[in-house]
């Protein structure tokens, strides 16, 4: 009985052994790849244009520059520059149209057509009395952009060119007659040219000049030419002062 006991004791051991469960094998761990956090695409920045504080209108400012001083209206000093460079017709008569925000001078003393800039002038075309221009930049010594010993103004003219005038050739209010300097036809761009022959008076004094004005070109002007050619100008400025609208400059700054 004593062996049995021991017999039974042992298989009983040997059983619970059997019975116990298993360590689990270590799971092979799997390289780890960790997981890349999405990219956030880059906003693209969108190149903010610079706010354009004149405005310009093809090409053309259509309001006062930062620059403002002693309360009058002038274009962006980088345009002048450009513009006194050269002589720009189309763009002349665009800015002299009514509603057009800039300061008027009128002249009320004959003047030489010098500019001051170092740009082109139209040379032999005085400034007469009673000639509108437009201010276009302000000269002083204090600035250091002076003319002579007196300051003044580059101003523009209908012809398209820039002229210096001295403080006390001009004034601001407008006299009885307001005259202009000579526009040029021929200057003139085709498409300026052609919107301003859709007026019948242009158009009809535009015909008379051709006729009256054929042997020009050798040398040979009549009155009638001279005439008629004069008068092509007054219409060219009335239709402009009537406030129509114009197609855009061929040529700009």
């Amino acid at each position: 009985m004593r062996w049995f006991r021991v017999v039974c004791l042992l298989s009983a051991f040997c059983i619970a052994c059997g019975s116990a469960p298993r360590a689990a094998a270590p799971e092979s761990e799997a390289p780890r790849h960790e997981a890349k956090a999405p990219k956030r695409a880059k906003a693209k920045k969108k190149k903010k244009r610079k706010s354009n504080a004149v405005g310009f209108n093809n090409k053309i400012p259509t309001k006062c520059s930062k620059r403002k001083k002693r309360g009058e209206c002038l274009p962006p000093q980088h345009w002048v520059d450009k513009l006194c460079d050269g002589i720009y017709p189309d763009v002349a008569l665009h800015m002299f149209r009514p509603g057009t925000p800039w300061q008027r001078f009128y002249m009320v003393a004959r003047a030489e057509p010098y500019n001051a800039s170092g740009g082109m002038s139209l040379l032999g075309e005085k400034l007469e009395y009673g000639e509108e221009v437009i201010a276009l930049r302000r000269r002083t010594g204090r600035t250091g952009v002076q003319v002579g010993d007196t300051s003044g103004y580059d101003v523009l003219r209908w012809n398209g060119s820039c002229a210096t005038i001295h403080d006390g050739d001009f004034r601001t209010k407008p006299p009885s007659v307001v005259r202009h300097s000579r526009v040029e036809w021929r200057k003139l761009s085709f498409d300026i040219r052609r919107a301003l022959e859709t007026d019948p008076r242009i158009s009809e004094t535009y015909e008379a000049r051709r006729r009256h004005c054929r042997g020009a070109t050798m040398g040979k002007v009549t009155k009638e030419c001279e005439e008629y050619d004069s008068r092509l100008v007054e219409e060219v400025v009335r239709h402009v002062r009537s406030g129509v609208a114009l197609p855009r400059p061929g040529r700009v700054p």
